[in-house]
């Protein structure tokens, strides 16, 4: 098993995995179907083209098992997403059916969206794992470990400490690893779903996990 820089022939496995990894939160808001997961595709695309040095695949046998993705300023994605047309053409799917999205579950995605970009409004901008998983048949292999461990390595290489990720609380799992990895919470956000716990890694906190 090998992690590399993921290439365009890697997104769609990657959007996979992000499905099965993250099915509950998704149906949240819309059963998944066909024309869902080609939403969900496009956004990957946007995101390899907004951090394509830091989108790293977890690879053995030609066969994807993880993905991270790190964000070394997440102003490059708004930007980004305006810039490539990725917005006009997000809108206009969404509008014409191919998303498959109902108005409800439209409604759910955007009220979601606002509530996390007021909540990056009103926080200091730091680079972050904008997200990670592992393909459910090889989790609890470390594959995790070794993706997260190689984003940490790309962002120190840009002379980044400042690394902060959002969790569920009851993301036991995750939260250990995260921990191993000098993260540590120093606050909460909210959503439609629940609570989310901010951590920070341990090198931009002082004492009492106070930010420095």
């Amino acid at each position: 098993m090998k992690i590399i820089l993921a290439q365009p022939r890697h997104i769609k496995m990657a959007a996979e995995i992000f499905c099965l990894a993250f099915e509950q939160s998704i149906t949240f808001f819309t059963p998944i179907s066909r024309k869902v997961k080609t939403a969900i595709e496009d956004i990957f695309y946007l995101l390899h083209r907004a951090f394509e040095q830091g989108f790293f695949v977890a690879v053995e046998n030609d066969k994807l098992c993880g993905y991270v993705i790190m964000a070394d300023g997440i102003k490059r994605l708004w930007i980004k997403t305006i810039t490539s047309g990725f917005l006009i053409k997000a809108i206009l799917s969404a509008a014409s059916g191919k998303y498959g999205l109902t108005p409800s579950a439209l409604y759910k995605i955007v009220k979601n969206k606002l509530l996390y970009f007021r909540f990056e409004m009103t926080t200091e901008p730091s680079a972050q794992v904008l997200s990670i998983a592992v393909h459910p048949e090889h989790q609890g292999r470390g594959i995790g470990q070794k993706l997260l461990s190689k984003g940490i390595e790309h962002l120190e290489a840009l002379g980044i400490r400042r690394i902060k990720l959002e969790v569920r609380p009851n993301n036991i799992s995750a939260l250990k690893i995260y921990e191993k990895f000098g993260f540590r919470t120093v606050g909460e956000a909210e959503d439609l779903q629940g609570k989310w716990l901010i951590m920070m890694r341990k090198d931009c906190l002082g004492e009492n996990n106070m930010l420095i």
